[in-house]
């Protein structure tokens, strides 16, 4: 059995060697591609700075911030509003930004591009309110070719997220407030409605309320008692006129003669002179309705049944003739504007009222009956009349104080209902006051975050680290990017051999030559190199050098149409090394 050798270090330098122009080209290619790479690509500075979530000022315990967005909510929003296209533009244009890609894209991918280089990052911390994690801060950067534009432009997108937090925040305390504000105008017009509602109720149904029940009843036990005094009144009235009655018809009517104040007897002619005389003098100075005055004037009326109508005729005119007589002796001493001057005048025109209003009646309207002389007959007529005059005023106080007491009964039977009906709207009144008086309170609040958040004392975002002027770049790393394209150059060199190799049917060694036939090697004769083989290398040499410098021309040509001229990238070089 033929002994197989396994590759050798010294096969894989024969094969090293073997290969070394697939080796070296490609990793020269890919060495001076990524030097080339690394060196014409702009340097790229970076500015960023670092803005605080500065919380509310004054405590929440005083004034309580209508404005109760998430702090990560918050940011998200106010970034949508910065990285607008009108913004965007408006910086684009006023820091002369992407000039040099101005003529070779649309404004929407430059508008793209620049929300690419602005970055946003935000710095979380445990806080006590809550479980969880929350933004205390975040830091805010952005990318370019000019140090100092990318300095300024940082500095503005800072000024933006201060400015759109401070706008958003009030715009939201005021449009609180502004809600809060229409909401209490509409609770005042419905209070205003219920009152007037309240207000008519009580008008229709004023003796009816609630608050009137116990007037109501205290006002039916008095007319309750009222009404017994007055049936008691009635009884005893009727009683009195029976005995008056029997008492009268065991009289002779004819006996001469009134019994006067004083004891002594006169004639009904004389007692009704000296009953008018007072009663006018009364009347002169009293009320109708004074007691003396009602008692002479029904005294007066029992006699006048005694009396023709033309005696009392001429009783009022003797009578008004004695006044005129001393009317006209006082005048002479004393003024027209003294008590006595003045009573007597008015003393004067009733009679003449009286006389006057008697004369109209005719001469049928005289009594032509005899009237009854005897005075104790005449007295006990004169007190039945009186007694059927009051009678008959008690009936009528007695309906009059029926028709109150069904009233006010009528009144305590409709209560429960009104009382229900007015509970009802005077529920909602409250109701709709408590709910206006809870909006007021939310309005004061509502004006005081306002008024918290007008001053910046609410939260707000505070710069506390700058943007500064970048003084390296931030990047290429060019020194990756050369190290990433050495490794790269080497994986290109040895996978291009080694597919080389992998096609290649040739027999290099012994082994192979074992491996292939299956037979022994009885001997090895060494490679004769001829002129041919030397011929055909220096050729193979002088095209990869041809390759190589082609290629060479070829990236300074790229670098100096598409990147910047070679007079520049010289001067720029020299300043560098020197």
């Amino acid at each position: 059995m033929i002994d197989i050798k396994t590759p050798n270090i010294s096969d894989y330098i024969s094969l090293v060697r073997r290969r070394k122009h697939y080796i070296i080209i490609p990793f020269l290619a890919v060495v001076i591609g990524a030097a080339i790479v690394a060196y014409i690509l702009p340097p790229i500075y970076k500015s960023s700075c670092t803005i605080l979530v500065e919380g509310q000022q004054i405590p929440s315990e005083f004034v309580r911030s209508t404005v109760t967005t998430i702090v990560e909510e918050a940011i998200q929003t106010i970034t949508q509003q910065v990285m607008s296209r009108t913004k965007l533009l408006e910086i684009i244009d006023r820091f002369d930004l992407y000039a040099d890609k101005r003529d070779k894209k649309t404004t929407e991918e430059i508008i793209e591009i620049m929300r690419g280089d602005i970055n946003l990052k935000t710095i979380s911390a445990n806080v006590r309110s809550r479980s969880s994690r929350g933004t205390v801060a975040f830091s805010l950067s952005y990318e370019g070719k000019n140090p100092g534009k990318v300095q300024k432009v940082t500095n503005e997108l800072a000024s933006l997220y201060l400015e759109q937090n401070l706008k958003s925040r009030e715009e939201k305390a005021k449009t609180t407030s502004a809600f809060i504000e229409s909401e209490l105008k509409d609770l005042g017009e419905h209070i205003n409605q219920l009152e007037d509602k309240i207000a008519d109720f009580k008008s229709r149904h004023m003796q009816a309320l609630p608050e009137m029940a116990q007037v109501n009843f205290q006002m039916v036990q008095r007319l309750e008692q009222n009404l017994s005094n007055i049936d008691q009144q009635i009884q005893g009235i009727k009683e009195r006129k029976v005995y008056l009655k029997t008492q009268l018809a065991s009289i002779d009517p004819g006996l001469p003669g009134v019994k006067t104040s004083e004891g002594s007897y006169s004639d009904a002619e004389q007692r009704l002179e000296y009953l008018n005389t007072e009663y006018t003098s009364l009347k002169a100075s009293l009320s109708e309705k004074h007691p003396d005055v009602i008692k002479i004037k029904k005294e007066i009326e029992a006699l006048g049944k005694e009396v023709s109508l033309k005696k009392k005729v001429e009783i009022k005119q003797d009578q008004l003739e004695k006044m005129k007589a001393d009317l006209a002796s006082k005048e002479v001493t004393l003024s027209p504007k003294h008590p006595d001057i003045v009573k007597l005048k008015r003393s004067i025109e009733i009679l003449e009222k009286e006389i006057g209003s008697m004369s109209k009646k005719g001469p049928g309207s005289e009594e032509t009956a005899e009237k009854p002389t005897n005075p104790t007959y005449i007295s006990l007529q004169t007190q039945i009349t009186t007694a059927e005059m009051d009678l008959e005023n008690l009936i009528k106080a007695r309906a009059k104080a029926k028709a109150s007491l069904n009233n006010y009964l009528k009144r305590l039977e409709l209560a429960p209902q009104i009382e229900k009906e007015y509970r009802l709207l005077t529920r909602d009144y409250e109701n709709a006051r408590d709910r206006y008086q809870k909006t007021l309170n939310k309005l004061m609040e509502a004006k005081t975050a306002e008024a918290m958040e007008k001053s910046q004392k609410g939260q707000k975002f505070t710069i506390i680290d700058p943007a500064i002027y970048p003084e390296k770049p931030y990047k290429p790393n060019r020194m990756a990017i050369a190290l990433i394209g050495l490794i790269l150059g080497l994986g290109a060199g040895v996978g291009s051999a080694s597919l080389r190799e992998f096609f290649d049917d040739s027999i290099r060694s012994e082994r192979e030559l074992i491996e292939l036939a299956n037979k022994p090697v009885l001997a090895v004769i060494p490679y004769i190199e001829t002129d041919l083989d030397v011929t055909k290398k220096r050729h193979i040499i002088i095209i990869a050098l041809t390759a190589l410098a082609v290629c060479l021309g070829l990236s300074i040509l790229a670098i100096h149409l598409f990147y910047t001229p070679l007079d520049i990238l010289w001067f720029k070089v020299l300043r560098k090394v020197g």
